[in-house]
């Protein structure tokens, strides 16, 4: 009886390490194996006391013209890069792209042929009393094969900023 429980308790216990594991490597897989691109942002920095201090990024990319998209579809953007190495939007579809580097989102607006995207990339989060420069900021990203994304890292001017904190008091 009590070999039969621990055998059950093992097998949970499994079942839990796997499906930790499995969910894990979804939110990390574009990180270790995607391809790193650059995005164009405008960013904001507001704080909220349940959430902590954090930059709203707005990108190049959250807004595209298309027809024929309601709120909550799934939407692709294929890339290209400029001469700057940023990439920008070439093309809009509601699949994904066979070829080339893509981005994948959720509509979450439209008006007209105005459709407004979210890639779950739009927040990067710091500790209280960081001083974040917000001019000239431009996104290092990491998207996998199937156009999932993840934030890497903030650039100002090309090059990884630098976050200056200010010594905290407890009344700040």
């Amino acid at each position: 009886m009590k070999q039969s429980k621990l055998i059950r308790l093992v097998i949970l216990l499994c079942i839990v390490f796997v499906v930790l594991v499995v969910f894990i490597l979804y939110n990390t897989w574009p990180l270790l194996y995607g391809e790193k691109i650059i995005l164009d942002t405008t960013a904001y920095d507001p704080f909220d006391p349940i959430r902590g201090q954090y930059m709203q990024i707005r990108y190049e990319i959250n807004t595209v013209q298309k027809e024929g998209f309601s709120d909550g579809d799934k939407v692709c953007l294929l890339l290209e890069k400029d001469d700057e190495g940023i990439s920008r939007p070439k093309e809009v579809s509601k699949n994904e792209f066979r070829d080339g580097t893509f981005i994948c989102g959720k509509v979450i607006s439209t008006y007209g042929t105005t459709i407004r995207i979210q890639y779950d990339i739009e927040r990067f989060y710091f500790e209280k009393g960081a001083s974040v420069p917000s001019q000239n900021i431009t996104v290092e990203v990491s998207v996998s094969s199937s156009g999932k994304a993840r934030l890497i890292q903030l650039l100002q001017n090309g090059e990884p900023i630098n976050i200056d904190y200010r010594a905290l008091s407890w009344r700040s």
